[in-house]
Formats: structure tokens, C-alpha cells, sequence
């Protein structure tokens, strides 16, 4: 990831990467049924991540880091761009925020981003979606495209400067050079 940032002329900056102990319910803002009838249901334990997060990881990476952050950008690819984007409307922690082929297919996140304010209004907010993500058997998953366009209208009606890139292929090709080019550009507002 630092490799394809620096290659895309981000500056210096500071990468904690963060693996959460169950991907499918640390990083899911409530409960939801599994994506097909075989699969267990997410838990929705994002706020305990979220706590984790601010209370715990950024003190002990800040306190390691060479001098103190300019600014924080919260990213993620796939649940992890949901959880960075609902974390906009549930900490003042992280200034800017990048969603790679973010799972804005939850059910009920657009209308909860709707209903809700920014804890802190972001400094800018980046989204990326692969062009075929929405070709699916998932009833569910065949939303992400409409929730990824409603997030980031939304967005840009509250004035943040928002930017929407539509990548070839489906949420699987180049997961990491999709979240490098998110930090890239939310590192370089």
C-alpha cells in the first residue's frame, strides 16, 4: 500500500493498518442478516471498534509516529469503506475519508447518513466503486451502486468536497491500488 501511495506521489505520512478481530461484525454499524441463506448474520459491532479505535490504536500510533499527524484520514475497502464512512457521522477523530468499493449496500446506511450529522464535517470524502459490483445474485448487494451514488450526493450537498471514481471490474481487481488512490487523493486536499 505505502509502495502504490508513494508511486501515486502521496508525501510522507503515517499507515496504521488495522485488522479487526471479525471483519463481518466489527466493522458493521447494527445487525444484519447474512448475505445468502447460508452465511451468518453481521453483528454490528462498529461503535466498539470504533471506541478500540480512538481510545486504544490512534494514541499508540500517534505516540510512535516521528511528529504529530497534520491530519487523519479514515479509509477502507469493501466493510471497511462503510464503517470509515459511518464513522464520519459518529467521531470527530478523522478529518477526511476514503471509501474503496465501500459496502454502501447496507441495509438502511443511506437513510441513516441521511437522518444524521457529521460528528465533524470531513475536510473532503472519496468514493470508489468497481464498475460491475452491482452484477450480483445478492438482492442486497445489487444496491451498492444506488447507496454509493446517495452517499456521496450526500456529501456533496453538505459541502464537502467529494469525489465519486468508477473503477473496470468487479469489488475483487486491484483492491489495493483502489484504497492507495483513495488515500492519495484525500492526503493530497
Amino acid at each position: 500500500m505505502l509502495r502504490l501511495c508513494r508511486e501515486l506521489g502521496c508525501r510522507d505520512f503515517v499507515l496504521a493498518a488495522i485488522r479487526p478481530r471479525c471483519w463481518n461484525d466489527d466493522l458493521t454499524p447494527w445487525e444484519c442478516p447474512g448475505l445468502f441463506a447460508d452465511d451468518a448474520p453481521f453483528a454490528g459491532k462498529a461503535a466498539e471498534q470504533l471506541r478500540l479505535l480512538e481510545s486504544e490504536i490512534i494514541p499508540r500510533v500517534e505516540e510512535d509516529a516521528p511528529r504529530k499527524p497534520e491530519q487523519r484520514v479514515l479509509a477502507g475497502y469493501s466493510l471497511a469503506g462503510l464503517f470509515a464512512t459511518w464513522a464520519t457521522f459518529n467521531s470527530a477523530a478523522f478529518g477526511r475519508v476514503a471509501s474503496a468499493s465501500g459496502s454502501l449496500w447496507y441495509p438502511d446506511f443511506t437513510g441513516y447518513a441521511a437522518a444524521n450529522e457529521f460528528a465533524r464535517k470531513p475536510a473532503c470524502a472519496y468514493f470508489s466503486l468497481g464498475s460491475k459490483e452491482a452484477r450480483t445474485p445478492s438482492r442486497l448487494l445489487r444496491n451498492v451502486a444506488q447507496g454509493t451514488r446517495d452517499v456521496v450526493e450526500l456529501f456533496e450537498t453538505r459541502g464537502v468536497p467529494t469525489i465519486f471514481e468508477q473503477n473496470p471490474g468487479n469489488h475483487f481487481k486491484e483492491p489495493a491500488l483502489r484504497m492507495a488512490k483513495g488515500i492519495a487523493w484525500a492526503l493530497g486536499r
